[in-house]
């Protein structure tokens, strides 16, 4: 794991079942959630996402489903201003 995300984490011996988005998925959407959610599958480990940021909706996804998160950014964006966003470029 990347430095930056590694510096939010404790020195633990419990094991974790985690979910990594890569630095080219920069704002992580609800629909890379469900998608993300769906892969990993059931576990009773405690369950992580990593990335650079989250849209609100899909924040509040990963807390429906007991998700710790751990971001660089918290700049509050929501699915439709991302899409927009990357529409616009």
């Amino acid at each position: 794991m990347p430095q930056k995300y590694r510096d939010q984490l404790k020195e633990s011996e419990e094991i974790v079942s985690a979910i990594f988005y890569t630095k080219d998925e920069f704002v992580i959407t609800s629909k890379q959630a469900y998608k993300g959610i769906q892969k990993l599958g059931e576990t009773e480990t405690r369950k992580i996402a990593v990335a650079y940021n989250f849209t609100a909706e899909a924040i509040e996804i990963f807390k429906e489903h007991n998700f710790y998160l751990i971001h660089y950014s918290n700049f509050t964006w929501t699915d439709q201003q991302w899409k927009d966003n990357l529409s616009s470029r």
